[in-house]
Order: C-alpha cells, then sequence, then structure tokens
C-alpha cells in the first residue's frame, strides 16, 4: 500500500518551565536555520551529482533487476520516481568505479537525525536537551540501523563485488537478529547501517527534499514506536524548591537543609538519581526523599519540594 503523506503531529501542548520553553524555542529556531543550509547543500548535490546521470546515456545508467527495485520499494512501501537513486543507495563501492551509495549515505545520516529529533520534540515539548538527544542516538545509531537493516533483510538486495569475509559477517550477524538470538557481543557491521541511511538520502531527493514526507515513511522503517519516552519531566513547582526550603528555613530559624544521595545509577536513558533531604525543625527532624531525576540538582529539587509539601 502507497503511503498518504501527512504533516508530523505537533503533540500536546504542556506548561512547563519558561526557560525551557525559551529553549527549546532557540533549539527549534537553529534546527530550521540549520535546515535550510542542509537543503541547500542537498540541491547544490543532487545538480552536481545526481543530475550528471540522470540524463545520460542508458549505457552508463545501472542495470538492477527490476525484482530487486520492486522487493526494496515493498519494504519501503514507497515508489521512486527516480529509480537510479534506489540503484545508487544499493551499491556498494566494490560494485561500480563510478557509482556507490556513499553520497547519498551521507545525506541519509544527516536527514534521519534531523527528522527524528523534529519527532520527539513535537512528540512531547516537555523533553530536555538531553532527553532529546538521547533519543535520537539512540534511534539512528548504527547498532540501532544495523539491526533495522537485518529485520528487514536489506543485506540481500546490495551490490557488491569480492567482498566474502564482510559478507560472512553480516550472514552471522543477520541470522543472529532473525532468530532472536543474542547478537550483542556480535560486532556490528557498519555496512548494514549504510544501507539505512543511503535508502533515506535516496529517498529524501527523490521528494525533492522534503522531510515530512521522508519521515512519514521511515518512521514505520525505523519501528521508532519501539524507542520508549522517558516521562521524567521538570515541572516549574519543582523547579527552585531548594531555594524556596532554604528561605523557609531562614525565615523559622530552623537548622539548615542536609541533602543526602540515595541512588546513582545508569539507566536506558543515562545515569538516574534520588535525593533526601532533612531539616531540623521545631517539632524534630522532618525528612523527605525526592523522585528519580536526571541529575543531582533536580533530585536535591524533587526532594526539596516533597518535604515542602509535607510542611
Amino acid at each position: 500500500m502507497e503511503h498518504h503523506f501527512t504533516q508530523l503531529d505537533d503533540g500536546a501542548s504542556v506548561d512547563g518551565k519558561p526557560a525551557s520553553n525559551f529553549g527549546a524555542a532557540v533549539a527549534t529556531v537553529l534546527l530550521a536555520l540549520l535546515l535550510q543550509i542542509f537543503c541547500r547543500c542537498c540541491r547544490s548535490i543532487y545538480r552536481n551529482h545526481v543530475k550528471k546521470y540522470k540524463f545520460s546515456s542508458s549505457s552508463a545508467a545501472a542495470n538492477m533487476d527490476r525484482s530487486i527495485i520492486a522487493a526494496v520499494e515493498k519494504i519501503l512501501k514507497y515508489k521512486f520516481k527516480d529509480k537510479r537513486l534506489l540503484e545508487e543507495a544499493l551499491t556498494h563501492s566494490s560494485c561500480r568505479e563510478d557509482m556507490s551509495y556513499e553520497i547519498l549515505e551521507f545525506i541519509g545520516d544527516a536527514v534521519l537525525g534531523l527528522a527524528v529529533a523534529t519527532h520527539f520534540f513535537r512528540l512531547e515539548p516537555r523533553l530536555n536537551s538531553d532527553q532529546l538527544t538521547r533519543l535520537r542516538k539512540k534511534s539512528v545509531s548504527n547498532k540501532r540501523l544495523a539491526h533495522v537493516a537485518a529485520r528487514h533483510g536489506l543485506n540481500r538486495f546490495v551490490r557488491r563485488k569480492d567482498t566474502a569475509p564482510l559478507d560472512l559477517i553480516v550472514r552471522k550477524y543477520v541470522g543472529a537478529v532473525k532468530q532472536g538470538d543474542d547478537h550483542k557481543n556480535l560486532a556490528v557491521p557498519g555496512i548494514l547501517a549504510d544501507i539505512v541511511e543511503a535508502l533515506a538520502g535516496a529517498v529524501y531527493l527523490d521528494l525533492n527534499f522534503d522531510l515530512t514526507k521522508l519521515w512519514t515513511i521511515f518512521k514505520d522503517v525505523l519501528v521508532i514506536d519501539e524507542i520508549k519516552v522517558p516521562k521524567d519531566f521538570k515541572s516549574s513547582e519543582i523547579i527552585g524548591a531548594q531555594n524556596k526550603l532554604y528561605g523557609l528555613c531562614g525565615k523559622r530559624k530552623w537548622g539548615n537543609p542536609v541533602y543526602s544521595e540515595v541512588k546513582a545509577a545508569l539507566c536506558e536513558y543515562g545515569m538516574k538519581y534520588v535525593y533526601s533531604v532533612k531539616v531540623e525543625t521545631d517539632d524534630g527532624v522532618c525528612g523527605h526523599e525526592g523522585d528519580e531525576k536526571s541529575n543531582p540538582k533536580d533530585a536535591r529539587n524533587s526532594a526539596a519540594y516533597l518535604l515542602l509539601r509535607s510542611l
């Protein structure tokens, strides 16, 4: 079934820290500027690289089996207007001296990173820059893209020559992925990630640099719904809670708050911290443990906020 292209959802609007929203807005503007620069570079590459063979004689064009083209288009659920872009995306440098996927891989790497960052930014505006960076890296890392290529069996369609040692590594990795075996200790074949990036670059050029349409296709190819979005958000009520608690202690002539680290552990999205806080009041020592946060400052603010509520 062919894609019906729609705009990316803007996501729900949520109240948050003003400074965070300002930072997010600045990041969005910078992303837009970078996208404009990137598009101009892509158009230049398209004029100087793609068109150099687009109107050339048929002998200069690649001759890929139509069944391969149809099979890859079925996986992508997208039909290329210019089939030669697809042929180039599936051609390893060992196969032809005049054609390889390297430039399309470069374009695809950049555009997938931008598309993924835009997707998660719009999906959950409350995510901070560190969380967005981790989500982007996890979604388009070489490890993730190689896994995606193996799941779709894209390695079967790459044209190559005299690459027997590489083919053996690829077959071993793909076999482990498809059988559900533990492949964490296996070498990740970079060529598999290259294939996905090159295909993304080819689709992007074929769509005349339309990022939204590209993402409509590749969010399914990347199975992006498998990437879990963290729910560790910064509430405007929690920000500055340490200062508020310190001010309350001074006003009531209590002892200064004492913070203790309860937990500091590495998890799926990076380090997680938990802090507790104690205050010597007129009625004795009062304390509270905060929620799990991604940095010590937020963890201490969480503990202070919860203690303020209990007081």
